[in-house]
């Protein structure tokens, strides 16, 4: 019996492990998961405890019509601290703190990847999203917000507490990939470079090239698609 007991924890400890790899060419997989087993995410390790400016960009493919979390950053004083959600009809919302802002109806594939950046500078309040190469024009949204403290990010989920409250009509459905996050408002420039799949700085807080992470739940580490593969 306890070895039996030894055995089902080291395959949890396995199940839960943090990692710290190079996911160039890979992507995470969210399958549909109707019992919600586990209720399947990504925790994402940086080493931050003050942001005010910041960059995030991502690549996902999802058919799901319905609200979905892309990216979700909490900390202890607000669940939202920055978070990115879409919905079916291709609108997206941002939320800084206790501030957020929608953008109706962009234009989103549903049978082909779609590549989002999202900008935020806290002393002007502006931010702007980017979505396959076009962009919107910028808000005015959490200004004078810090991202202050212990840091909880998760893709996957939507947290409606610091590293919980997750409920599966909120779930990602699809698969990641080419999650970078700075520090810094990144470029023009170099938004479009990573758009068009050419050479950016990876993130300096995130990056998909070096990434430390821990899988809960059936989420699967696959060869990613987005550039489309050499057959021998």
């Amino acid at each position: 019996m306890e070895m039996k007991m030894l055995l089902f924890s080291v395959l949890l400890w396995n199940a839960g492990r943090c990692e710290v790899r190079d996911l160039s060419g890979k992507q995470f997989s969210f399958p549909n998961d109707p019992k919600g087993v586990n209720l399947p995410h990504v925790v994402l390790h940086a080493k931050t405890t003050s942001i005010s400016t910041m960059t995030i960009c991502l690549r996902f493919f999802s058919q799901l019509k319905r609200m979905q979390g892309l990216f979700s950053l909490a900390t202890r004083v607000h669940e939202n601290s920055l978070m990115l959600n879409k919905d079916g009809q291709g609108s997206y919302k941002v939320h800084v703190g206790s501030d957020s802002y929608s953008y109706l109806q962009l234009p989103t594939n549903h049978l082909d990847w779609n590549s989002v950046c999202w900008t935020w500078d806290s002393q002007t309040g502006l931010t702007q999203l980017w979505l396959n190469g076009l962009r919107t024009s910028q808000k005015l949204v959490g200004m004078n917000h810090i991202v202050r403290g212990d840091v909880s990010i998760i893709i996957g989920q939507e947290q409606d507490e610091f590293q919980g409250g997750f409920k599966t009509n909120d779930s990602f459905e699809g698969d990641m990939t080419d999650l970078h996050m700075w520090d810094h408002v990144v470029s023009a420039c170099d938004i479009r470079s990573y758009m068009n799949q050419g050479s950016f700085d990876p993130g300096n807080v995130l990056n998909w090239n070096n990434l430390n992470y821990t899988v809960s739940g059936n989420v699967f580490t696959q060869d990613a698609d987005f550039v489309e593969p050499v057959c021998q």
